[in-house]
């Protein structure tokens, strides 16, 4: 018995919400991309570019999440490409924190 098998019955419980938990999040992205590209129109700066582009790969990734639901029998989005879209977050939010 490993330490974190006492975490198998919530991921099981996760894995049954799955469906509607994709759905959810990218509604919610898409939400805050639509916030974030209202903000970036207000004041047309380098930070709000660089927050709404991260907000455009977090809902792009959880688009394609959605879409691995009723296109692929697997998972076609995997871990890898999920990776880059992550990386692009990442260093999109880096920019705006630290560029002038």
């Amino acid at each position: 018995m490993a330490f974190w098998d006492f975490l198998r019955p919530l991921v099981d419980q996760a894995a049954n919400i799955d469906f509607a938990t994709r759905i959810v999040v990218f509604l919610l992205s898409a939400a805050i991309l639509g916030i974030a590209l209202m903000a970036f129109r207000r004041s047309k700066t380098n930070k709000m570019l660089f927050v709404s582009l991260a907000f455009l790969f977090f809902a792009a990734k959880w688009a394609f999440k959605v879409l691995d639901l009723f296109i692929s029998p697997g998972e076609f989005f995997n871990r890898v490409a999920e990776n880059i879209f992550e990386l692009l977050i990442l260093a999109s939010l880096f920019l705006a924190l630290f560029r002038k």
